[in-house]
């Protein structure tokens, strides 16, 4: 059975905001304590993050004007997919061993260079194409 990003996506969504609930009953019938219902849902959080970068270079997009701003494109989707995905996997990482007080920033730090690499990477691949226009 094939589902489309939409269907995909509610379903993500769903299953993080029952692991959410469940949580919050654990931790209600004192079975987890507060700090282990925010790691857990901080690994989900970090893991949902791998699931979905590792798709995105997947993704067909529109067609591109030329073969090569279509490799260009599919490069910048590589890009952001390796560096979002291990983004994902250590934010799940620090936030199984870190200490709390540690892991928000730290996490939130690592995420942050994963889309910094993207950025910059996708900015690069756009402005290659204009000084090859250009020159």
């Amino acid at each position: 059975m094939t589902f489309n990003r939409t269907a995909t996506s509610a379903i993500g969504a769903a299953l993080l905001i029952g692991l959410a609930a469940l949580g919050r009953l654990a931790e209600h019938l004192e079975v987890i304590d507060a700090d282990m219902l925010s790691r857990l849902i901080q690994i989900a959080i970090g893991l949902s993050l791998v699931l979905f970068a590792n798709a995105a270079p997947k993704q067909i997009g529109r067609p591109r004007a030329s073969v090569e701003a279509e490799g260009r494109a599919q490069a910048a989707r590589r890009i952001a997919g390796w560096s979002l995905t291990l983004a994902g996997l250590i934010y799940a990482g620090v936030w199984v061993f870190a200490p709390v007080a540690l892991a928000a920033p730290i996490s939130l730090a690592v995420v942050g260079i994963g889309l910094t690499v993207t950025v910059v990477y996708a900015l690069n691949a756009c402005r290659s194409r204009s000084a090859d226009l250009a020159g």
